[in-house]
């Protein structure tokens, strides 16, 4: 099964701000040196909150589309960085009405 894709436009909104986490691996030697090594291969891992608003059948496709993937990877190109593998944080995703067939989905997105 192929590797899906998210397309769909997201806004960007006051607040939001993507992380950069990196994990690594500290030493502490007795005459107070540190040695400080990345953790495994992938060191730097991000997340990032992402808004959409539109039309509702315009819009559904991608809420299905984030509820089918808490825990598949998908592709998706980040601010700031390289096209890379992500799936929705579990319980992050939100659906709004805001009236007139019209709504907004929030969800985060982490690195996979």
């Amino acid at each position: 099964m192929a590797i899906e894709t998210f397309t769909w436009r997201t806004q960007i909104q006051d607040g939001m701000e993507g992380s950069f986490t990196q994990r690594v691996r500290v030493t502490v030697f007795g005459d107070g040196f540190k040695q400080v090594t990345g953790d495994g291969i992938n060191p730097e891992s991000q997340t990032w909150p992402i808004s959409m608003s539109g039309r509702e059948k315009e819009l559904i496709p991608a809420l299905n589309f984030l509820r089918q993937h808490a825990v598949k990877a998908f592709i998706w190109t980040p601010p700031y960085g390289g096209t890379g593998l992500y799936r929705v944080a579990a319980d992050s995703i939100r659906a709004s009405p805001i009236g007139c067939e019209v709504m907004t989905i929030k969800a985060t997105f982490e690195q996979a």
